[in-house]
């Protein structure tokens, strides 16, 4: 199984509910701007074509929703993630002398296709908010309190927060 490991530069974890189940994904950036088609819109008009840069998994999935939600998660399968896997990943790379950990291990999206929610922790220029279906709740937001107690990879056996630098 082909699985990334999170690096802030180069992909993002994702939680997502669908039919009201909750996983976790570690995924390259690009694949989370939902509606594309807005994206290539805006490069169009500064004089870019990123038609042809779209990732394999998005080709003829510009406006990603709740329609086509079960494609896309299928597509992306491999990339899930164990809350507890996320976890172990996480307390390994505390050990490390620097603290990109922290920007590599934060949640970056809240993705629910159920409740029509796209919540950005994100802590870059990219403002996956903007890029949202019509109709859907789109914020910059922290969203770590809302996610099940269950799958904060961030808390352990000692409920203590892993993702606090201190």
């Amino acid at each position: 199984m082909e699985r990334l490991i999170p690096d802030s530069n180069e992909n993002i974890i994702v939680g997502v509910f669908y039919n009201g189940i909750f996983s976790w994904f570690v995924t390259d950036k690009e694949l989370w701007f939902l509606n594309y088609r807005k994206r290539i819109d805006a490069f169009k008009e500064k004089g870019f074509d990123v038609e042809e840069y779209i990732d394999e998994v998005r080709k003829d999935i510009l406006i990603l929703n709740s329609d086509n939600a079960k494609i896309f998660l299928s597509r992306i399968k491999k990339y899930e993630i164990e809350a507890k896997e996320l976890r172990e990943l996480l307390e390994k790379s505390r050990e490390s002398n620097d603290d990109s950990w922290y920007y590599d291990f934060r949640p970056s999206l809240y993705v629910n296709f159920d409740s029509h929610k796209l919540f950005s922790l994100y802590s870059e220029p990219a403002s996956y908010e903007e890029y949202a279906p019509q109709n859907w709740e789109a914020r910059y937001i922290d969203f770590m309190d809302i996610i099940p107690y269950e799958e904060k990879y961030w808390l352990n056996r000692d409920c203590e927060d892993l993702l606090s630098k201190e």
